[in-house]
């Protein structure tokens, strides 16, 4: 079987090439920018941070459970709490630094995606379906949670915010 040069086999399922390149937050940030307005933290930034947003990039010594003090306007994290050790405590120190009204976003791989699966990628921890982000943040205290569910790029987000939402 000939397969197309955009695409990769993987398990006997075809997935997009660009996938194996890495910066998954370029394909979220257009709707990120409709929620992520300000200024804020990008919580596992890697080499490709979001907008304007404070970068934490734990490749080169950051860290996702010791983020700036004051209250940001948003964080945003793509393909990152996957990776820590402890999401809910992540989350909810991310909560810490966000002011009344402030947005996390998140996006995260699917796990539609096999090859992304812990038992597969052992730098995933753990594997995340969206409803059960969308009802951790709603556990967390956040409100009005709204989520995705899988896109092209083998990924969903989950935006919530804490407290009440002011108008977008």
């Amino acid at each position: 079987m000939s397969i197309d040069k955009s695409l990769f086999l993987y398990e006997g399922a075809l997935y997009p090439d660009y996938l194996k390149r890495g910066n998954a937050a370029r394909f979220i940030a257009p709707i990120a920018g409709q929620f992520c307005k300000g200024r804020g933290i990008d919580v596992g930034s890697g080499e490709w941070p979001y907008s304007d947003a404070y970068a934490v990039d734990m490749r080169t010594g950051g860290d996702a459970m010791s983020l700036p003090e004051g209250k940001w306007d948003y964080v945003f994290s793509s393909h990152c709490l996957e990776h820590l050790a402890n999401p809910v405590a992540a989350i909810e120190h991310w909560k810490s630094r966000l002011r009344e009204g402030g947005t996390l976003f998140l996006y995260l791989p699917h796990p539609d995606m096999v090859y992304w699966r812990p038992e597969n990628c052992r730098k995933h921890l753990h594997q995340f379906l969206p409803s059960q982000v969308a009802s951790m943040l709603q556990k967390l205290g956040f409100v009005d949670v709204i989520h995705s569910e899988r896109d092209l790029a083998w990924s969903f987000s989950v935006v919530g915010f804490n407290g009440r939402m002011e108008s977008l």
